[in-house]
């Protein structure tokens, strides 16, 4: 009786394997590998349906800016009161998330809210804009989503405020000051006028101090004036999709899909391999067997 070929070896001494060896392990094994892709896309269709849904709200926001109170340099653009790194940094902290804050965005009662919503925010300085920052919150519906960013929204404006209100108020005293010493300056050069003594070094001296204080006072005013035209502000109106972001239906479709059929050609693989041990370790037995 003749015995069939072995297939051939190649270079390392180990059989080959032809495509039509792999086409023939495909048609024996097609049923396995269908089941587990079907199973991997029923397993990640649960995922979709048992996940809850989250909504993404981008702000884009106006870092708050002073004035820039000099006698050369009257910069139209303000000057940011806070860094927006800075910003970022601070947000980062879990303590300056106040309870009103963590209880809106949906993390009261939850073990260190205020990290938690830390975390779950992402706020950035933006892109070719040295005085925005953009601001994301993420919720299970569109409308938490929107709440929790206008909340941070209201957080950075109001301790931004808190932040440029002593310069407010150290402008406003040195603008009083300044403006009495105007004052005084004027009596003095209109007296001078009177008296025929326009021509005195104090004269000249007191006219260049007006001079000056005319000045440094039209700076002040510019500080505080602007102020409300200044003050932190959305670029646009948060936004909130109705469509939500998460779980990715087709990420996790096609991830079922791919990983389903990848189970199913490892466990086909590992049951012919296994099959094929078990025929040679009869066969062995057999001949071994038989010689006896």
């Amino acid at each position: 009786m003749t015995q069939n070929s072995p297939p051939p070896l190649d270079l390392n001494g180990e059989q080959e394997i032809s495509l039509l060896d792999f086409l023939l392990f495909l048609k024996e094994a097609y049923k396995t590998i269908l089941f587990f892709g079907a199973l991997g896309v029923a397993m990640a269709i649960a995922y979709l349906v048992i996940t809850p849904k989250q909504y993404e709200a981008t702000a884009q926001i106006v870092m708050a800016q002073i004035g820039a109170a000099s006698n050369n340099n009257l910069n139209p653009l303000g000057i940011n009161i806070e860094d927006p790194a800075s910003l970022v940094s601070r947000m980062s902290l879990p303590t300056s998330l106040p309870p009103q804050v963590t209880s809106t965005c949906g993390f009261e009662g939850k073990s260190e809210p205020g990290a938690a919503v830390a975390k779950s925010m992402k706020l950035n300085p933006a892109k070719g804009a040295p005085n925005v920052v953009e601001l994301k919150t993420f919720g299970p519906s569109q409308a938490v989503a929107l709440e929790c960013a206008n909340a941070i929204f209201e957080l950075i404006k109001t301790t931004q405020s808190q932040i440029l209100t002593p310069y407010i108020e150290e402008a406003k005293t040195k603008l009083a000051d300044d403006q009495a010493r105007l004052d005084k300056a004027k009596d003095l050069v209109s007296r001078a006028d009177k008296s025929g003594s326009s021509t005195s070094a104090a004269y000249l001296s007191t006219r260049d101090e007006i001079r000056y204080l005319l000045d440094e006072i039209t700076a002040l005013k510019n500080v505080v004036t602007s102020n409300q035209n200044r003050i932190t502000h959305l670029v646009v109106p948060i936004y909130a999709s109705d469509i939500p972001i998460g779980p990715k239906k087709r990420v996790t479709l096609a991830a079922g899909l791919f990983g389903g059929i990848f189970l199913g050609l490892l466990f086909a693989l590992t049951r012919q391999v296994i099959d094929k041990l078990k025929t040679k370790m009869s066969g062995a037995a057999w001949r071994g067997g038989d010689g006896k």
